[in-house]
């Protein structure tokens, strides 16, 4: 047994740790993406808080707990991709859920048209940039969960 808790111990992964602040701006960043696609009372109601809970969050005035945060992914799984990328980390469902095909296609038309008002000038600043991921990320994870299905589906056969 002891043999075994060493080789575990060889296998730690060691990741920075980060000032309370920039977790701060990284749940920030996420949430106000999800603020911008359904709403502010829509958000608290689904991971039941109030909605000064949100506000605090978002000027950095306070962190939510870890069991709101965490619920934040409930809406969005993209919701805290900031948080876990300051740690080298990243969320991954660990069973898809088929997307829903219409809403995904809408988004993706939407995406279309984004992208092609963004190259209007011929060229993408930095400002359009952040816009085209706010609506990529979402997409992103429900085309993902359509690969997922697929494989499964491949590996039944």
């Amino acid at each position: 047994m002891g043999d075994l808790m060493s080789q575990r111990s060889n296998h730690v992964r060691l990741v920075r740790s980060n000032d309370k602040s920039d977790v701060s701006k990284a749940i920030s960043a996420g949430w106000a993406r999800i603020l911008r696609t359904v709403g502010k009372g829509t958000f608290a109601d689904s991971i039941d808080i109030g909605t000064k809970t949100i506000d605090r969050a978002l000027t950095g005035e306070s962190v939510p707990e870890l069991h709101t945060a965490l619920n934040s992914l409930a809406v969005d799984i993209t919701a805290l991709d900031e948080v876990f990328a300051l740690y080298g980390l990243r969320v991954k469902p660990l069973k898809a859920e088929p997307a829903n095909d219409l809403a995904t296609i809408g988004r993706l038309s939407n995406l279309a048209g984004q992208f092609a008002e963004a190259l209007a000038d011929g060229h993408r600043d930095h400002r359009e940039t952040c816009q085209l991921a706010d609506t990529i990320r979402p997409l992103m994870t429900a085309l993902t969960a359509i690969c997922l299905e697929a494989d499964q589906i491949k590996g039944a056969a």
